[in-house]
């Protein structure tokens, strides 16, 4: 677990990221990242994979309640 402190950023708040944390998102300064609400109330940070998204609309097009 990584710990993060909140802290002033202009008129609001922030978190920094380590290196670390950017690496395993491979992501990088200036692009996006998302905090994702998880089902059970906890948050997930993700970075947005425009294929892998498109990948997952094919498969839950696919999938049918039938099929579980």
């Amino acid at each position: 677990m990584i710990e993060l402190k909140i802290q002033a950023v202009g008129t609001g708040v922030g978190v920094e990221l380590p290196q670390e944390v950017l690496n395993q998102l491979r992501t990088k300064k200036g692009e996006s990242i998302f905090l994702e609400n998880m089902f059970d109330g906890s948050y997930s940070l993700v970075k947005h994979d425009v294929k892998y998204a498109e990948k997952l609309m094919l498969i839950d097009g696919q999938m049918h309640e039938e099929d579980s």
